[in-house]
């Protein structure tokens, strides 16, 4: 009797709706991301251009994530969105993007440390007469 759990070439190595652990779908992901990728985007998302937070859809059973293809090609689609949302406002430039602001204050709050600083050096310096 043949084996019935034999696949053939053409046959795709999971259905959309099956279950996938972590391993699994880092191994049919695009660019086969690490396992640890695949854990973050579950649990940590990845940060659009817009500043929205978008997460792989998962499930834990005891203590293991499991996540689908079809969970995947959601998640990339939804990132693709927001990505795309940004460049629609940047070339409308209604109003500055989300996720730019923070670099930005970022910046800014190094500045005013570095400003600070270079103010204090000098106080020390005339201080001591220099």
């Amino acid at each position: 009797m043949a084996d019935q759990t034999h696949m053939s070439p053409m046959q795709p190595l999971h259905d959309s709706d099956e279950h996938l652990t972590l391993t699994e779908a880092s191994k049919i992901a695009p660019g086969r991301p690490s396992t640890n990728c695949i854990w973050r985007w579950c649990r940590r998302g990845v940060l659009s251009r817009t500043g929205e937070r978008v997460y792989l859809r998962h499930v834990r059973v005891g203590g293991k994530i499991f996540t689908t293809a079809c969970w995947m090609d959601e998640f990339g689609s939804r990132l693709a969105e927001a990505d795309a949302e940004h460049f629609r406002l940047a070339e409308d430039d209604t109003r500055p993007a989300a996720a730019s602001s923070r670099p930005k204050r970022r910046r800014e709050r190094f500045e005013q440390h570095r400003r600070e600083t270079i103010e204090n050096a000098n106080q020390e310096l005339d201080d001591a007469g220099l």
